[in-house]
């Protein structure tokens, strides 16, 4: 059971005192009396909850006595209730109140009243109690939110509605240092305008001030240590309306990362050319012992496998430069001339036949095939996609690729049976070095880099189309490629 609040009833006139103590004890409340404004002072405490006080005490003014009680950190929280039969009139009333009375009654009161008015007071009392139990609680939560977000080591910043900048953590000027720009009370206009390298992110902004959808990108921004790379994610938050009232921007500096792969895809390039030299020498020294006959049959073989392994390095070379090209922004050449897709695929057709002359390939072309593209790339398409089918099929089943001509665009097709690619994997099939293996045996089969079905698609994306696969237990695994006829 909660205890009864506890009231000081202070009056000079022992038969009033007596009366209101009588009432309020018979009310269920803790009754302490003073007679004085010393008294008073010295008998209320932080347990104080009411003080019910005569205007006129003989060695001081309830006001006063008010006043200090407002005043001590001890007793500022308790409510006063100025109770008067002498001091009756407004100007008595809106004195008491503005030396801190919480309530002024004119005596004689009725019982009825009185109690009402303590249970009023109280009722406020614990109010204010909770309010400021709440605002501690928030204003500890708000403080550890502060602190945790000044203390994260990526960078965030938070901005209103408008794109006013409302707070930046340390790390968004760590990040920076003397380039820093992200000052409270900014906004994002005047922080591009400030720093042009921060127009792609302001736009990012911009899109998620406007649509309410969150928005990810990269910016490249100087600091005191030179170029960094950041990676952004802006976080939209809406009001009850639906408006976008907030947006909090997290951000992860990329820069080792960057870098790393930079160096590591540079050196491919680099590696890639340089292989040529050495790789076209051995072919060529090759073809002349073949061209020069005389060879025993185990010279021959000899020979022919030289040439088969010169040839497979050779892809896989053009595909570590196709890589290389594509991940350093230069895009994979596109060399766009009039031709004819259903020629192209049936020279890769032919030519995965004859080197896999135990598996049925089976082709089906419809309508129109010509249009605008690159011969020589579709023809890389068509061969990883078909020898890829040929790689991760039963031996015994088809493979089958279709061609058909639409209007304003090409659509091939290439179909194998067998395991399914894992739903798992099936996101990420068109990453680097990603392989489309479904088994441990079809995985220990011999495979290239990983580099196909991502040369694929930055080919197929070069002339505008799209590449998409489905793969299932029942129907087997198709690769679709659309293409528009340029």
């Amino acid at each position: 059971m909660p205890s009864a609040p506890i009231i000081l009833n202070v009056n000079d006139d022992l038969a009033s005192r007596y009366v209101t103590s009588r009432v309020l004890s018979l009310s269920g409340f803790q009754v302490l009396e003073a007679g004085t404004g010393s008294e008073t002072l010295a008998l209320a405490d932080e347990h104080t909850d009411l003080v019910i006080l005569d205007v006129r005490l003989p060695d001081m003014s309830g006001l006063e006595v008010c006043r200090r009680l407002k005043a001590s950190p001890r007793t500022r929280n308790a409510l006063v209730l100025h109770l008067s039969a002498q001091a009756v009139g407004p100007a008595d009333r809106a004195q008491g109140l503005e030396h801190g009375a919480d309530a002024y009654l004119v005596a004689p009161v009725d019982p009825e009243e009185l109690v009402a008015q303590v249970h009023a007071l109280l009722r406020l009392r614990r109010a204010e109690r909770e309010v400021r139990v709440l605002s501690d609680q928030v204003q500890q939560q708000r403080r550890l939110l502060e602190l945790a977000m000044s203390a994260a080591a990526d960078p965030i910043a938070l901005y209103d509605g408008d794109g006013t900048l409302i707070y930046a953590n340390q790390a968004v000027a760590a990040s920076r240092g003397s380039h820093h720009v992200h000052v409270p009370g900014r906004s994002m206009d005047a922080l591009r305008v400030m720093d042009p390298q921060l127009e792609s992110f302001a736009k990012s902004l911009d899109a998620a001030r406007r649509t309410g959808q969150v928005q990810r990108g990269r910016v490249t921004l100087s600091s005191d240590q030179g170029p960094r790379h950041f990676e952004y994610t802006m976080s939209p938050a809406t009001g009850p309306t639906g408006a976008v009232e907030a947006v909090i921007a997290t951000g992860q500096d990329v820069t080792e990362l960057r870098n790393a792969e930079d160096f590591r895809e540079q050196f491919i390039g680099i590696l890639g050319h340089d292989l040529r030299n050495p790789l076209n020498a051995l072919s060529m020294s090759a073809q002349q012992l073949q061209r020069q006959g005389e060879l025993s049959d185990r010279q021959r073989v000899f020979t022919e496998r030289i040439l088969t392994s010169a040839e497979r390095m050779e892809r896989m070379i053009r595909q570590l430069l196709d890589f290389a090209r594509a991940r350093l922004g230069a895009g994979l050449p596109v060399v766009r001339s009039r031709c004819d897709l259903f020629d192209v695929v049936r020279g890769a057709v032919e030519e995965a036949r004859a080197s896999h002359p135990q598996r049925e390939v089976m082709l089906d072309v419809q309508g129109d095939g010509r249009g605008e593209w690159d011969a020589d790339r579709l023809e890389q398409v068509v061969g990883n996609l078909v020898s890829n089918a040929l790689k991760f099929s039963p031996p015994e089943s088809p493979v089958r690729v279709s061609a058909e001509g639409l209007n304003g665009e090409a659509v091939l097709r290439v179909h194998n049976l067998g395991a399914p690619i894992p739903a798992e994997q099936v996101p990420h099939l068109f990453a680097a070095w990603r392989r489309a293996g479904r088994s441990d045996r079809e995985r220990g089969a011999a495979g290239g880099l990983g580099l196909g079905l991502y040369i694929t698609s930055q080919i197929v994306r070069s002339h505008g189309g799209t590449v998409q696969v489905t793969s299932t237990e029942a129907q087997g695994t198709t690769f679709t490629v659309r293409l528009p006829r340029g």
